[in-house]
């Protein structure tokens, strides 16, 4: 990312959530780790995605 691509992402109100999902993504890569099931992210999900015109299923 660019620097300007990086400020405008750490402004948008879901940043965090973003980052809790990217890394929620990661651990769920680990072989073995524990993480919690995925209806557990879907309201986090959501939010993200609601910025994304077209692509949250109704």
């Amino acid at each position: 990312m660019t620097p300007q691509e990086t400020a405008a992402f750490e402004a948008d109100p879901d940043f965090r959530a973003a980052i809790a999902l990217r890394r929620a993504d990661d651990a769920g890569k680990a072989v073995g780790s524990t993480v919690a099931p995925p209806e557990t992210w879907r309201p986090v999900a959501e939010r993200v995605a609601a910025g994304v015109s077209g692509w949250l299923p109704r």
